[in-house]
């Protein structure tokens, strides 16, 4: 895995705990798991159960290849990209399925050598060319259930950046880049020109510094945030403003908090939300995304049903896919 703990990392370290209950469970890692720029790191979220083995110093696959001597795997699952387009030049054991999740769009020339692929949204599912003949599914992501904060411990959450109980407290949080859409967000708040309200951005990035003279005093920056899903019960609304979005994990675990959210009809979204949601606002567009916070200023918590996106349910999907590759191959 790369050197970040984002939505992919997550998707990884979650589906090897949940696999590890009934499976033998190894994850292969990068050498340097680590980013620099914001600390997160793969590492401390892998649960005990999954046996974990680091890229030594001769690379990613002479570590792979050295693996298979001693773990004999029924599947193999990529993730991303680049590690896909390595494994699938590299032997691997007769009848043993390399599948993948895409998390970005497909490309050719990174799955064209795997035997399965999951696509975490339909947008990616319609992306496939007819000339991939093998099989794909769409298995959306999920969001573990927490127990929320009590009252208590929800406010000294806020007190600690400096936020009453009475303010409204919109928030976001992600990699600060441009396709994420953060300065639309920024200026929609600045437009919607709500009385007594703060605008908070979890997160970093190297569109920091231009957010940051952009936000002026009322939106908050608080960086990367080691416990995400817990510090979302702390806000009175969330927004997704991303340009583009492969699914969009953080508006899941804003809705299992409860909270009233906004959303960019791009991309995964839209199996999140229906497309005909008030919810939902063009990408990019400012004035939308300022009216809608004007309405969520009106709203209180939401129950949303989560049910789609149970994480027992999901991993259970991802292991019939795999017996469907593994018995094709058979064939």
């Amino acid at each position: 895995m790369s050197n970040e703990f984002a939505g992919t990392e997550r998707y990884v370290s979650e589906l090897a705990a949940l696999q590890a209950r009934g499976h033998e469970v190894c994850i292969q890692i990068a050498r340097h798991t680590r980013d620099p720029l914001t600390g997160g790191d793969i590492v401390p979220h892998i649960a005990p159960s999954v046996e974990t083995i680091r890229a030594g110093y001769l690379g990613y696959s002479a570590t792979y290849l050295k693996t298979l001597r001693t773990f004999r795997p029924d599947v193999i699952h990529t993730h991303l990209g680049k590690t896909s387009f390595r494994l699938g030049l590299l032997p691997r054991p007769q009848n043993v399925p390399l599948v993948a999740t895409l998390h970005k769009r497909f490309s050719s020339r990174a799955y064209h050598r795997c035997d399965g692929l999951i696509c975490i949204a339909r947008w990616q599912a319609r992306d496939i060319p007819a000339s991939f003949v093998r099989p794909y599914s769409v298995i959306g992501n999920w969001t573990q259930p927490r127990t929320p904060p009590t009252p208590a411990q929800r406010q000294h959450m806020r007190a600690s950046l400096g936020i009453g109980k009475d303010t409204f407290l919109i928030g976001a949080a992600g990699r600060m880049i441009p396709k994420k859409g953060f300065d639309t967000l920024v200026r929609a708040f600045r437009r919607a020109a709500l009385p007594d309200a703060r605008l908070v951005l979890f997160g970093d990035g190297p569109q920091r510094r231009e957010l940051e003279q952009l936000g002026g005093g009322d939106v908050l920056f608080p960086g990367y945030r080691t416990d995400l899903p817990t510090d979302l019960h702390m806000l009175d609304g969330f927004v997704l403003p991303s340009v583009h979005e492969a699914f969009g994990l953080v508006l899941l675990e804003a809705m299992s908090a409860q909270r009233p959210v906004i959303a960019t009809a791009a991309g995964g979204v839209l199996d999140i939300l229906d497309p005909s949601s008030p919810e939902l606002v063009p990408p990019g567009d400012v004035n939308a995304m300022a009216q809608a916070m004007r309405h969520m200023r009106q709203q209180g918590p939401r129950q949303w049903d989560m049910g789609r996106f149970d994480p027992v349910c999901q991993a259970g999907q991802i292991t019939a896919f795999y017996e469907r590759v593994r018995a094709g191959l058979r064939a």
